[in-house]
Formats: structure tokens, C-alpha cells, sequence
């Protein structure tokens, strides 16, 4: 599967492979959330760093992406975490975390997954 999940302590990592659709994303992180092993008080993990399709989105993708998100945000402590070690979806991932911090939750963007995952857990 292009978008799929696990669960690593209390956050969700949302994993990106390949190519997959806006609804393939929101579809997995519902599914996430719903899931009977998800942690009480999760955080999100955003691992782009298999993806393909990131070098295909505009920037009212990441956007729409972003204000989807919001209306879930509570359930995932306000925070979300991005990994995309290379320059064009780093920079598409920033100019999302904008989009993000506007719809009132607190996205950070790291080409590291070690890095992500320190400073969701922090």
C-alpha cells in the first residue's frame, strides 16, 4: 500500500511510498486514529521520504492536505512532524507547515526521521 501506518510509542507514522492520492492519505490517517491500538494521546509522523507523488503536488494539494488535518488536529495533540530529506519536498513542506500553524496546529519539518521523531516526543 502507497500510505500506510504504524504505531512506534505514542505516535502515528504515517508512511509515503510511491504514488497515492489526497484521499489515500486522509483515508489512512482516519483509519489510524480509528484503530483500536492507537495510543490515547498520539502525535503524528509524516515520513515522506519513499514518496514519488510529493514531486507531483501544488501547493493547493499541500494546502487542502493541511486544512483536512486541522479538523483532526485535536486528536493528535496539535503537533505533526514531517520528514522529507530531500530539497523540493522539504521546501513544499514548509511552505505546508505555514498553511498548518494557520489552521491552529504545530507542524515541524526535519530531513531526519531520528530527528522527527525527538522532537515530536519532546
Amino acid at each position: 500500500m502507497p500510505v500506510a501506518y504504524r504505531f512506534d510509542s505514542n505516535i502515528i507514522v504515517i508512511e509515503m511510498v510511491g504514488e497515492y492520492s489526497l484521499d489515500d492519505i486522509r483515508t489512512t490517517i482516519l483509519n489510524s486514529l480509528a484503530d483500536s491500538k492507537c495510543p490515547t494521546t498520539p502525535f503524528i509522523l509524516v515520513n515522506l521520504s519513499g514518496s514519488r507523488s510529493i514531486y507531483n503536488r501544488s501547493s493547493d494539494d499541500v494546502k487542502t492536505i493541511a486544512l483536512s488535518l486541522a479538523s483532526l488536529a485535536k486528536r493528535f495533540n496539535n503537533r505533526i512532524a514531517l520528514v522529507a530529506p530531500d530539497d523540493f519536498p522539504y521546501g513544499l513542506m514548509r511552505m505546508g507547515s505555514v498553511f498548518s500553524a494557520m489552521a491552529g496546529f504545530e507542524p515541524e519539518v526535519f530531513r531526519t526521521y531520528a530527528d522527527a521523531r525527538k522532537w515530536i516526543l519532546s
